[in-house]
This record gives C-alpha cells, structure tokens and sequence, in this order.
C-alpha cells in the first residue's frame, strides 16, 4: 500500500477542530474532491459510522466507502475502506498550546485492473499528495477564519437599549 502522511498546526483548540472535522456534513466544505457524503448507519459520530461518499481523482469520480474505527472523542479516528478502492485513513488530533496539531495519513492500493502500481507511480501519488495537503490546508484556513469570526464577535459591545 501506498502512505501519504501530511501534518499542519491549526491555530484553534483541538475541540473545535475534531467537532468540524469529525461531522460527515462538512467534508466536502475542506476535502478537495469529495462529494455526496451519505451516511449509511444510524450512527454518524463514533465506531461503526459508515459512509459512501464520491472522490475525484485521475478526472474520475470513484465511490468509495469508508467506516469509522478507533474513534476517541478529541483524538481521531480511523477510516477503512469497505467500498471502492481499498483505503486506511487516519485522522490524529493532538493539543498543542491552545491550537491543534492536526495529521492526517492515507494508505490506499490503486486497483490491479487500472495498471496498479504504474498508474500510482506516474499519476495517482503525485494527485492525492496535492489533494490531502490543499485538504489540511483548507480545513487550517477555515477553522482560524471560524475562530476570528467568534473572537470579532465576542469583541463587540452589547446593543444599548434606547429609553421610551
């Protein structure tokens, strides 16, 4: 299996990160080329949560499956494939002064009957290295703008009640 292994401080607390990042609504807010995320288990928070969801990559849209597996509140979980092609993903939350650090690893096996490993070589690899770092990237940038926005808001004084 092929790893991609990219990590990224997130200037906002781990709590924050984890409750955005773990909520199947929001991925394809910062998942470069997912789309049509569907839950297909009453659980969507915790082990056992499954998901069929679309991915583009080699100009193809592929729908995969993925399960929630070691899931710790505020830590991270791992995603195992059980539809499309076979994928392990990691999603690791750690503490780290008041701000997260934040790292996501993604083994997968291109399909045999694509040319497996060749393809991955020459064009898979090089397209899910760019996807996963503009995924941490953008998950970064939303969640610092979602902290400014809160911290402007707290910042304003309260509405002054005008006298009848």
């Amino acid at each position: 299996m092929t790893e991609i292994r990219r990590s990224i401080e997130i200037g906002a607390p781990v709590n924050k990160v984890f409750e955005f990042a773990s909520d199947y609504r929001n991925w394809p807010e910062f998942f470069e080329g997912v789309s049509d995320v569907k839950p297909i288990t009453e659980t969507v928070h915790g082990d056992g949560a499954k998901f069929v969801y679309k991915v583009k990559v080699l100009a193809m849209k592929v729908t995969v499956g993925t399960e929630f597996q070691q899931f710790k509140e505020n830590e991270g979980w791992v995603g195992k494939s059980f539809k499309g092609i076979e994928h392990q993903t990691r999603w690791i939350f750690k503490p780290s002064n008041g701000h997260t650090e934040f790292t996501f690893i993604q083994n997968y096996k291109f399909p045999g009957h694509f040319g497996g490993k060749c393809i991955d070589k020459l064009l898979a690899r090089s397209q899910w290295i760019r996807i996963i770092e503009k995924s941490v990237q953008n998950l970064k940038k939303l969640m610092e703008e979602k902290l400014t926005e809160t911290s402007r808001r707290s910042d304003k004084p309260p509405a002054q009640s005008v006298p009848e």
